[in-house]
This record gives structure tokens, sequence and C-alpha cells, in this order.
């Protein structure tokens, strides 16, 4: 490696060196954290069938990012690291450091002599890649653009020995290093080992030599081409604008190719040109046909406002002036951010609008860069110079004699920046975004190569003084702006909080759900009601606003934000469970019975994310079916259940379903389906502790089967010995059993581990009385008393305790504090007047 280049890497190391410290932000948690295809939830083939975020892509729902290469890196990650951040941030860095490696190859590739430092240090320091090297979901570009180098170097490769291959009328042979004009005479051993290299040696007697020796520099030439046609699938398969490399090929290859021999196949570069059309047309087929039937992928009004306007002007100017815009991220990334989606930048809604300026200038820099281009190619191939004698090759494919063409080297650096831009330009389909700043990873090798060559015109023309020091300057603030602005990449809050000046809605909007994670609960509803003044028809705001509010205890305002968040997206299934839910705890079952029974039909087709919106739909079902049950309505229970059933995907945690499933059906005395369901949910999950809770109480209804139910629950114990409610079940099972002191110890376990639980403490009181174990059972009842100073059972209850325990007194006092909080209560008053007479045949007899 050369010292410039050596150091182009380190300066990309060093400048992103504190992103090591940085979590999973943003689409972090969606892409690895929660997809089952990273985390090794799902099969390793499943990556090759699956989009980007773990969903199917011939699904209707379908993001339609296919990038099998970048899953795979990330579940490489996950298998040395798991989900440790610093292992996938770390990976990213690298990735970047090889790219800024190829920046500088490809440039002395192309322009040698001209200081390939200049473009790749401005490449290893753009703030613009904090987006793509900070994020880790933006490792999908840094390898799109690894691969698309490569494919470019394979292919600059493939163009020099293609215009190398000797003419096969004359006797020559190339060689890797070039052609010589000295004759060299080798022993055929020597020959042998020569062609078994793959070399080949310049020799005016052929006769001898082997034909692989004859034929290098063709083997070469397409070895080289399936090579780039290789590195082209690869950089497609990271992302999909990676297949753009092809298209700025063909560029290369019209603009500096050498034709100038009438002696060598003139027809080379056009047979090239039609086989990367081929492979172009091919890998694009391939990609288009896994879409199957879904169609192209839906995105919301809000991701890019302007794709959804009606006006044919705004929608036409608008996106003219967008690659101007994203030109000035190249030249000037002051103001950045993590979204650009809604209203960060105002649609051009008139042709009055000075922004047009910005647009007509740019698209007349690039015909003028065009035009200049074509012309300089067609002087190239009508005034070439002479060929050598030995081969084709001219002198000017050597560095030292390669004539000062900027008009070429222009052309090519503008189409490296505009090729691989227009797939996300909006200018032939629409995308899911306004701008966004990691699609700019690939241009911006475009522009780096641009600003590398006005530097090395520069220094020619002013020596080398004034432009080091210009170059200094901008390396000082590019790499200070890209150090900055990994820091706002370190967590989410930093990340939100740094886009609310250029995108306030969506700032706003996810800081409110970061910080209410956090329990700033305040805080977060200061966001989210800020949110919605800029945009007030935003579901998921509404929809986080109200899971704030019903954790504040505010329910009736957290329903209101559930219907707001319904009524901007119907969809939204999420919001209609939770709605439900809470409608449930309300006591408005009629209604969250409604919520319930509509989320479980929504349709999901265009969901955002389909995995949750399915999940939520049978959530929805399940808690309706509890809602049914706890109301005795258990034929409707089982219903909910069925439905619940029939559509379950595979990834949802079924074992709680079908043991309430099982519950269900026991009810309805349906014993052999209800068996059938409780061991279905044992399958599911063997070490699921309520499963074998409700199997053994299953079990114990069966006089024949009592055995069998106390191992379930002995193995519930075993798996769990910590639970609460395993001891609360079995000992309720065994009080049903008149097993009293078993009951009693299994219950008071239950009392250690929940003290707080009320009905837990009765229990117990209860099993420790029945047990006989008088003193202690009074000790337990004093504490439901505590428990419940103001219920009139629980002083009801320790009045009888202390009554049988001959407490007299106690009993007295405790029996007068239930009637003063029930004065009706037809128990207590039987057993005070017990307790009168026996003291007023204590007090006659004395």
């Amino acid at each position: 490696m050369e010292a410039g280049s050596s150091a182009c890497v380190a300066l990309a190391f060093l400048v992103n060196y504190n992103t090591l410290k940085a979590g999973f932000v943003y689409d972090d948690s969606r892409a690895i954290v929660n997809n089952p295809d990273v985390t090794r939830a799902a099969p390793l083939t499943d990556i090759w069938t699956n989009d980007f975020w773990g969903t199917p892509i011939g699904s209707s729902s379908s993001h339609g990012s296919y990038r099998p290469l970048c899953v795979a890196s990330f579940r490489l990650n996950h298998w040395t690291g798991g989900l440790d951040p610093k292992g996938y941030h770390a990976a990213n860095v690298l990735l970047h450091c090889a790219v800024t490696y190829l920046v500088y190859a490809v440039y002395r590739t192309l322009m040698p002599g001209r200081r390939p430092a200049a473009a790749a240090a401005v490449f290893a320091v753009h703030p613009v890649h904090a987006e793509a090297v900070a994020g880790v979901v933006g490792r999908a570009d840094l390898l799109a653009c690894l691969f698309y180098l490569a494919a470019f170097l394979c292919y600059t490769a493939h163009v020099r020995h293609r215009d190398r291959t000797p003419d096969p009328r004359r006797r020559v042979v190339c060689c890797d290093a070039g052609c010589h004009r000295r004759t060299y005479r080798l022993g055929s051993a020597v020959r042998t080992v020569f062609a078994a290299l793959g070399l080949g040696t310049c020799s005016s007697d052929l006769d001898g030599l082997p034909g692989g020796v004859t034929e290098c520099c063709a083997v070469r030439e397409w070895a080289c081409l399936a090579a780039t046609v290789l590195m082209a699938a690869a950089s497609m398969l990271a992302k999909e604008t990676g297949l753009t490399v092809l298209a700025v090929c063909a560029v290369y290859d019209v603009l500096f190719a050498s034709k100038q021999s009438p002696n060598k196949n003139s027809g080379g570069m056009y047979r090239t040109l039609a086989i990367l059309s081929g492979a172009a047309a091919g890998l694009l087929f391939a990609r288009m046909s896994l879409m199957g039937d879904s169609g192209p992928p839906v995105f919301a009004a809000a991701d890019n406002p302007t794709a959804k306007s009606p006006s044919l002007v705004t929608r036409t100017l608008t996106f003219l002036y967008l690659p101007a815009e994203n030109f000035r991220l190249l030249v000037y990334p002051r103001r950045l951010s993590f979204d650009w989606s809604m209203d960060a930048i105002a649609p051009v809604t008139s042709v009055y609008d000075p922004r047009n300026a910005l647009s007509v200038a740019l698209y007349v820099a690039i015909f003028a860069a065009a035009k200049r281009s074509a012309a300089a190619a067609s002087r190239a191939r009508l005034h070439h110079n002479r060929p050598h004698r030995c081969c084709s090759k001219t002198k000017y494919d050597r560095p030292e004699d390669r004539p000062d063409d900027p008009a070429r080297a222009v052309g090519l650096a503008v189409a490296m920046t505009a090729i691989p831009f227009v797939p996300v330009s909006n200018m032939f389909f629409y995308v899911g975004f306004v701008l966004a700043e990691r699609v700019l990873y690939m241009p911006s090798v475009g522009y780096c190569f641009l600003f590398g060559y006005g530097y090395a015109a520069l220094e020619r023309r002013l020596g080398s003084k004034w432009p080091k020091m210009g170059l200094m300057v901008v390396l000082t603030v590019y790499g200070a702006r890209t150090v900055i602005r990994n820091n706002d990449w370190q967590d989410d809050e930093s990340l939100y909080r740094s886009g609310v000046h250029v995108n306030p809605p969506k700032a706003y909007g996810n800081l409110g759900s970061i910080l209410s994670s956090q329990g700033r609960l305040d805080e977060a509803e200061t966001a989210l009601r800020t949110a919605l003044r800029y945009r007030p028809n935003m579901a998921d705001v509404h929809y986080n606003l109200g899971n704030l509010l019903r954790e504040k205890g505010d329910a009736e305002a957290a329903v209101s934000s559930y219907k707001n968040a319904i009524k901007y997206r119907p969809s939204l299934a999420v919001a209609y469970l939770n709605m439900g839910q809470l409608l449930a705890t309300m006591g408005r079952c009629e209604e969250a019975e409604s919520v319930l029974k509509l989320c479980g039909s929504l349709d999901g087709s265009h969901s955002k994310d389909p995995v949750n919106h399915e999940t939520s739909r049978v959530s929805a079902l399940v808690t309706l079916g509890k809602l049914h049950a706890d109301r005795g309505k258990y034929s409707d229970a089982v219903q909910a259940y069925k439905h619940a059933v029939a559509i379950l995907p595979p990834y949802y945690n079924s074992r709680v379903l079908f043991s309430l499933y099982g519950d269900a059906l026991a009810q309805l005395n349906r014993h052999i389906e209800a068996e059938m369901w409780h061991k279905a949910a044992l399958e599911v999950g063997p070490d699921h502790v309520p499963a074998h809770l409700s199997y053994g109480k299953w079990l114990s209804k069966n006089r024949t089967r009592i055995h069998e139910a106390e191992n379930w629950f002995l193995r519930a114990k075993k798996l769990a010995p910590g639970d609460a409610s395993v001891y609360k079940h079995f000992g309720v099972f065994l009080l049903e059993q008149e097993r009293y002191p078993e009951a009693a110890s299994q219950l008071v376990e239950a009392v250690m581990l929940e003290p707080e639980d009320y009905d837990l403490t009765v229990t117990a009181a209860t099993a420790l009385r029945q047990a006989g174990v008088s003193l202690r059972a009074e000790d337990m009842y004093r504490k439901a008393a505590t428990l419940r100073p103001q219920d009139a059972s629980s002083h009801s209850n320790l009045g009888a305790m202390l009554h049988l325990n001959g407490k007299h007194r106690e009993a007295l006092s405790s029996y007068q504090n239930a009637l003063r909080i029930s004065p009706d209560d037809r128990t207590t008053l039987d057993n005070l007047n017990k307790l009168r007479n026996v003291l007023r045949r204590r007090s006659r007899a004395a």
C-alpha cells in the first residue's frame, strides 16, 4: 500500500473512530435487533427470500429492498458478537476504510500522476457519509460501493487487456507488464513455466510457444469482464443501486477506450458494450422477478409528499430541483438530518420560485460537461498516434505520455456522480423519501474525483503551496463536521434532537417516543404534542401519545389519542389493540369487544410493518377471547381463539393462545379438544410455566388423573422455583384435595414471594386455618387487614379468627371495625352476636 493511500485510510478510520461507541439507532432496531434473519431465529436460507427487513420479498407488504449480502453480513456480526453494537460499527468503519482505498486506486488508474490522495482524502472525511458509516443499516451503501468500485477496476483492466490483445495476423505476444521491443529466446521448460503461470513473453519466434502463452491477454480480457459482471451482481445484492456500475463502465469505455489501430478488432468495444447491456438486462430481470406480482412498494404520503401531489407542475419542478439540493449536500454539508421526509424540503410550486435557477444551472453544467466529453472522445478516436510495432498499445496508455484531457475526465466524474443517483432521484419512478444522505455515498465518489482533478489542475497552475493549504482547510472542516455529526448518531435521543431544525414533526415525534421509553413522561408528552402542532395527522405520534397518557393514568385522554391514530391511519392494528385493552380495563366491555373484533379483521397487505400488524391482530383476538371467558361467554371465547389460530403467523408466540384455547374448551366440557390444545401449548413452549399450570388445572378436574395433575404442578415448580403463581395454583390444587397442611405450606411460600397480594394472603390464611395452624392463620389475617384496611371482609375474617383463638376483646374490636365500613354485613353481624353471647355467658359465670 502506498503512503498516500495509507494516509487516506488512516484518516477515514480516525474521523469515524467515535462511531465505535454508538448503539443501535433509528432503523437499526428494525433491521437488526428485531429481524429474525439477523438474529438467527429464521433459517439462513430465508435471507435469500426475504427483503432487508425480514419480510418475504414477494409479499404485498414488503418494502421491496432486496439486499441479501448486507443481511448476511449482519448475521455474521450476530454470530460472532450477538447484539453488541460495537462489532457492527467496527465492521462499518473498516468497510469505509476499504472503500476509501478503492477510491484512491480508481483515481490513480484513471488519472495517473494526478495526486489521487486529494480525492481519496476528501472521500474519507466527507460529512455526508456519516449516516452510511455511523448508522449500521448504512452497511448496504458501504458494501454496494465496495463492489461497485471493484467492478469498475475490473472493467478498466478488461479494457486494458482488450486493447492490448495482439493482432492474430502478427506474431506477437503481450505480457503482464506490457510489450517489449527486445526479443527473448527461452528454452521450452522456461516457456512451459510461463504458460502454467498464465504469463506471456514477447518473442519474434512463436513456433515453440504454448498456445496458452500466446493467448494470455485474451484470457485475462474475458476473466476481467466476467469479474466485472460478478462484482456488479454483488453490488446489486448489497443494494439495488449497485447495478448502475455497468452504465458507468459503459461511459468509461466510450470516453477512454483506445480504438486507434486499423489492425485491431474495431468491434471490441461494441462487443463489450453489448455484453454489458445483456448482463444489466439479465440482472435487472432477475431482480424484478423476485418481486413476483406484488408490484412496487407502497409508501405513505408523509414519506414523499411531492410524489402524492396532484399538481404535475409541482411534481416536475420539485423533482428537477432535488438533484441540486443533493449536490448542495456534497459541496456544503452543514445542514444534515437523519430524515428528510414530510416538508423538510418545501416543494417547488411555481416557475417563479428562485430555486428553479439552481436547477437550470445544474442541468446546463451537466449538459455542457457531457457535450465536451463526447467531443473529446470523438477527437481521441480520430487523432490517434501510431501504435508500437509489437502490439497495439499506444503511447497514450503510458501514464507519463497521457495527454491532459480535462473534458473526458470531468465527463466521467459527472457520470460517476449522476448515474448512481438516477434510481433514487424520483425522475423515472417515485421512491419512499424526498432526500437521504446515505444514498449519496456512491455518487460522492464522482464528486470527490471532480475535487481531486480540480486540485491537481490548481497545483499545476499555482504551484503546490496554496492548493495544499486550501486542501488542508477543506479536510479540517469536513473532518470536524464528520466527527460532530457522528456524535449525533451515538444514540436515538441525540440523533432526533439534531434533526429538530430540519424536520421538526418527525424529530419531535421520534424524540417523544424515546423519552417515553426512558420514563421521562412529562418531557415526552411535550415533545409529542409539539410534533402534532407541526403536523396534526401523524398516526404514530397520536398512538405513542395514547400509550404515554395511559401510563400516566389518564385513560379517557388515552382513548381519544388512540381514536385519532385510527382516524389518520385506519389500518394501524396496534392502536386498535391497545384501545381495546384499555376499554376493557375501564369496564367498557361492549366497546372493547367491538374494537378488538375490528382489529382482528384488519387487512395488512400494505402495512409498513407487517410483522407487528399480524402480531397485533392475533393479540387482539386473544384479548377478546379472555374478555369473553371472564364474562362466562366460553362459546364466544372459543370462536375468538379459533379465529386467532386460523390467522396465526409462524413468528407469533402461540403458547398463551393454545393454553387459553384449552381452558375455554374445558369449560364447555370438550375435554378431548382441550387436552389437545394444552399439549400443543406444551410442545410449543416446553419451558412455559403457565402452560404447565393450565394443563395441571385441567387434569385436576378429572378425579382419575389427579396424580398426573400433581406431576405437572411439580414440573412447573421445578421450572420456576421463584414464581409465586406456581405455589399459588399448586396450593389451591392441594386445598381442593383437602390436603390442608401441604396446601398451607405452598400458599405461605407464595405469600413470601408476593407479600402485597391481598387475595393470595387471604387464601393462605384460610389454608392455615383449615390445617389447624390457628396462630399462623391469625397472623396471616392480620396481614390481610393491613393490606386492605378499608375492606370490611378483612376485619371480619380477622375477627372470626381471633374469636376462634379465644381473643374475644380483640375479636370484638375487629367486628366493630368491619361494621363501621359495612354496617349491614350479615355475616359480621351474626358473628358479633355469637361473640356477645359468649361474653355474656362468661360474665355471668364470673
